[in-house]
């Protein structure tokens, strides 16, 4: 029986199913079958770190400005 071959979302390589890994891509009806292989996997995990560091950090900055005008305006 042969091994299915299916390409990688990113790069396109072609690799057999069991070395690719599955990142569901999109929402709802609009998304992909993405498979990636080992090494744009690791890549797209550290892109998805980072966004989700700098949200985390866009999130704390405007806290800490609109924490820091209120304290501001109450003390005039």
């Amino acid at each position: 029986m042969e091994t299915e071959k299916l390409n990688c979302y990113s790069c396109g390589g072609s690799f057999a199913r069991e070395e690719l890994q599955f990142r569901p891509s999109g929402r709802g009806a609009y998304r992909k079958v993405a498979y990636y292989c080992p090494t744009c996997n690791e890549r797209e995990i550290k892109k998805d770190q980072l966004k989700a560091t700098q949200s985390l950090v866009r999130k704390n900055t405007t806290f800490k400005t609109s924490k820091l005008s209120i304290t501001t305006s109450s003390v005039e």
